[in-house]
């Protein structure tokens, strides 16, 4: 349950950081 529940985080952790990483990029690119 534990190692779950780390996966989880990981996971959006990971969606977050692209998000964050790709938002900048398309405002710069379409802005």
């Amino acid at each position: 349950a534990k190692s779950q529940g780390i996966k989880q985080l990981m996971a959006g952790g990971g969606v977050v950081l692209i998000g964050t990483t790709l938002i900048p990029l398309l405002s710069g690119l379409f802005g």
